[in-house]
């Protein structure tokens, strides 16, 4: 009997690829949506946040979790949006955990969406999983992210937490309107452009929830990047001369990012280096590991 999976953020592109990877791997998967169209009673499950339902007959049978709802942080950040993102992804967990108490479910393993603001979004370090958060409020919120799953282990589950940086796919994220924009003419550097910017490519990371299911050994946080390093300035140089070579790169100031972002600029603006040493050390082989390789597939694909 194939071994069930729920996977929570039906509608995002990471849990889309993750479904379809799993169920190319001989697994039964289930989505969580907050939409009732989408619901099918079949493989998509109606949930509600803040009325804490999720249905329990998504829960039946349920041997890992994986976690990727999650309401997006480029939206403004309003209290209201604030409330959306923390409740998406913290109250989410624990609704998860609470119902899977009560019907008896323990999942062998939950997976979980974290992300590399838990480290902070303005330091130029080089930053390992043992390292520790700040007191900033994407840090902070990351942090209790983390912790909510935690609450899993008490069901005996493996609990491991991705340190996602940007998520590279021509369809969604930071890669969209970048590819865009450069079309337009016009490669847009943030600030001064000398910030680390970390990535991965989707397949990969859709591949390490895959590699965690199957692997243990899998424990913990993982930083989910690629070796080589980039500044800003240069990645966008990189993926210009692929994209459009014609468009011209452009600094944009710090006070015209405030303007026009408020907040959220300091995502930005921001960067930090993420040490992948523990991930590699566990024999994890990326389909995707130089930006180049990376380019090629979504232009090309």
């Amino acid at each position: 009997m194939a071994e069930k999976v729920i996977i929570t953020g039906a509608s995002g592109a990471l849990a889309q690829r993750v479904k379809y990877h799993l169920l190319e791997k001989g697994y039964d998967v289930i989505m969580l949506t907050t939409n009732k169209k989408k619901v099918n009673s079949k493989d998509v499950f109606y949930w509600n946040i803040s009325k804490k339902i999720v249905d329990p007959k998504a829960l039946v049978n349920c041997s890992h979790i994986v976690h990727l709802s999650g309401y997006s942080i480029m939206k403004p950040w309003t209290t209201a949006n604030k409330k959306l993102m923390y409740e998406s992804r913290i109250d989410a967990a624990k609704l998860l955990y609470y119902s899977c108490k009560d019907h008896g479910i323990k999942p062998k393993t939950v997976i979980s969406a974290s992300a590399m603001g838990y480290y902070g979004i303005d330091t130029y370090k080089m930053m390992s999983e043992e390292d520790s958060p700040t007191e900033d409020w994407l840090s902070q919120m990351c942090v209790d992210w983390e912790k909510s799953t935690q609450y899993f282990e008490s069901l005996g589950s493996r609990v491991v937490h991705m340190r996602i940086s940007l998520l590279l796919s021509k369809d969604s994220g930071f890669l969209q309107p970048t590819m865009f924009s450069m079309r337009l003419g016009a490669a847009i550097v943030f600030g001064n452009g000398k910030q680390n910017i970390e990535w991965i490519h989707i397949d990969d990371a859709s591949k390490f929830i895959y590699f965690a299911i199957e692997n243990q050994l899998i424990n913990g946080a993982y930083n989910l990047a690629t070796e080589k390093k980039w500044t800003q300035y240069n990645f966008m140089k990189f993926v210009k001369r692929k994209v459009a070579f014609y468009a011209l790169l452009i600094k944009l100031p710090t006070f015209v990012l405030k303007l026009f972002f408020g907040g959220r600029s300091v995502i930005l603006e921001g960067g930090c280096a993420l040490s992948v040493n523990k991930l590699t050390a566990t024999n994890f082989e990326y389909d995707y590991p130089t930006l180049e390789s990376a380019i090629n597939n979504e232009i090309y694909k």
